[in-house]
């Protein structure tokens, strides 16, 4: 194996292993009193926020940069906006690259749309409770934005190693099956779909890994990507917020 090949693999198992040990690391340590005292702490929301943004954007640019090809630009989804900025290319080329933007940027309205209405009726089936009410949404349009930044670019390194080896087809549906995979090794992750009001989120999150590797086949696009997940959860959110008090002020007036 070359070592630009071994350096793929070893970013990406790092990434898988980094994400293993912290998550039930946490899980094993959640009871311990000064555990409880950190994460009640006003300074814990940003160190987890920065710990986020060093693990979701910082492993994968820093593999770009050092990795020794362990990130190829084009499969990360990077291009073309890095070229149509740049001065070397010929009209020809600048205008196929901004009809490949075009294509792409349609797939997404489209396949978002679709994605939207399916999300809604998940997260109305699952975020009914007994006493009729429905569990919103914890998203703003700034947290939808900068989960779509983290999730996004997570998953398409995730995608990077396999589309080289397999083609950009096997590649998102491999890299779809890693990213279930961490989930399904997260202790976290089953204690959210157990508890009622985390259960909806988590279950559009999940939609959403699975919308990311079907936009892939259409457009290798990280910048469209994360506007196509901002658009779809920003809009559920809202959606959902503005339902909510709806059923509030009709509650209230009865």
């Amino acid at each position: 194996m070359s070592m630009p090949v071994a350096d793929r693999w070893l970013w990406l198992g790092g990434s898988v292993l980094v994400a293993l040990l912290t998550t039930w690391t946490a899980w094993l340590l959640r009871h311990q009193t000064w555990v409880q005292r950190l994460t009640d702490s006003p300074f814990f929301p940003p160190l987890l926020h920065l710990a986020r943004f060093l693990y979701a954007l910082g492993g994968p640019f820093a593999a770009l940069i050092w990795g020794r090809d362990a990130v190829i630009e084009r499969l990360f989804g990077l291009s073309p906006l890095p070229q149509l900025l740049g001065s070397s290319l010929s009209p020809d080329e600048r205008w196929r690259l901004w009809m490949d933007g075009v294509h792409g940027l349609g797939w997404a309205v489209f396949l978002g749309t679709i994605a939207w209405a399916t999300l809604a009726v998940i997260w109305w089936a699952a975020g009914r409770q007994k006493d009729g009410k429905i569990i919103g949404l914890p998203l703003s349009i700034s947290t939808a934005f900068r989960e779509a930044v983290f999730q996004e670019t997570h998953w398409m390194f995730y995608r990077n190693g396999p589309s080289v080896v397999l083609g950009t087809y096997w590649g998102a549906w491999v890299g779809l099956g890693i990213v279930a995979l961490e989930a399904l090794l997260n202790p976290w992750w089953w204690a959210a779909l157990r508890e009622p009001g985390k259960r909806p989120l988590t279950l559009v999150r999940a939609g959403m890994a699975v919308l990311s590797a079907t936009f892939y086949l259409q457009a290798v696009s990280l910048w469209l990507s994360i506007l196509l997940h901002w658009g779809v959860t920003g809009g559920l959110a809202g959606w959902a917020s503005m339902w909510a008090r709806r059923k509030v002020t009709v509650t209230s007036d009865e």
